[in-house]
């Protein structure tokens, strides 16, 4: 009786004190990535070192472009003229030029070594050297047809007297024709008159006393194509 009591009592007593559990929920809170200075200053460094780079290849690929570009504008060639028989002459000059305008005007100039022989008789036979300085200059107009201007002045032995030395000066204006040989030459013919033809003109017309003069050559360019 007394143990039903005890058992009811402590049963009541339970009964009044609240009892609540509470599930605690964990949150988790997504991870930040945070860069490090030093990383970032690293990728910097490397994107300077690309654009560098790119900036450095650029410019070294112009710089050759105009170098080249300089280069195809000179021509290099000898100047010949032959001739033979009773006047022998032999024209043997190296020239340079440079396109100032490209494929329009070419202006240039070198020196003039000229071998010269004059056959009289069996027996009487003079022979000479002729050096000088020639200045060119070359209108392109159309398809390699250009206009041409030569003034030239030599120093040679007078034909009055072979014992005295003289200059001369020649003045050459005609018309010629450019033709490609290859990728970087060409050949050059050329027929110019000699507007200050006198007797003491190292140049004689290829048809007869006509002051007419046939001339050709070889130009070649530096830079190729």
């Amino acid at each position: 009786m007394i143990y039903r009591f005890f058992v009811g009592f402590f049963l009541l007593l339970f009964s009044f004190i609240p009892v609540s559990i509470h599930a605690q929920e964990e949150i988790y809170e997504p991870a930040q990535v945070i860069e490090s200075p030093v990383s970032t200053a690293e990728s910097t460094s490397a994107k300077k070192l690309v654009k560098d780079k790119v900036v450095e290849n650029t410019d070294a690929q112009s710089s050759v472009a105009k170098r080249k570009e300089r280069l195809q504008r000179i021509r290099i060639g000898p100047n010949i003229g032959l001739q033979f028989g009773t006047f022998t002459y032999i024209n043997i000059s190296p020239t340079v030029g440079y396109m100032v305008i490209r494929k329009r005007l070419e202006l240039g100039g070198g020196p003039i070594f000229i071998y010269q022989r004059y056959k009289f008789s069996t027996a009487d036979v003079f022979s000479f050297f002729v050096y000088g300085v020639d200045i060119y200059a070359r209108g392109y107009l159309w398809k390699g047809l250009y206009l041409e201007s030569r003034y030239d002045v030599v120093n040679k032995p007078s034909y009055e007297d072979f014992s005295r030395r003289i200059f001369v000066n020649h003045l050459l204006l005609g018309l010629g024709y450019s033709t490609a040989i290859g990728k970087v030459g060409s050949f050059n013919i050329s027929a110019v008159y000699n507007v200050l033809n006198n007797r003491e003109s190292i140049y004689r017309g290829t048809f007869g006393n006509f002051p007419l003069i046939m001339n050709f050559g070889f130009g070649f360019g530096l830079g190729g194509k």
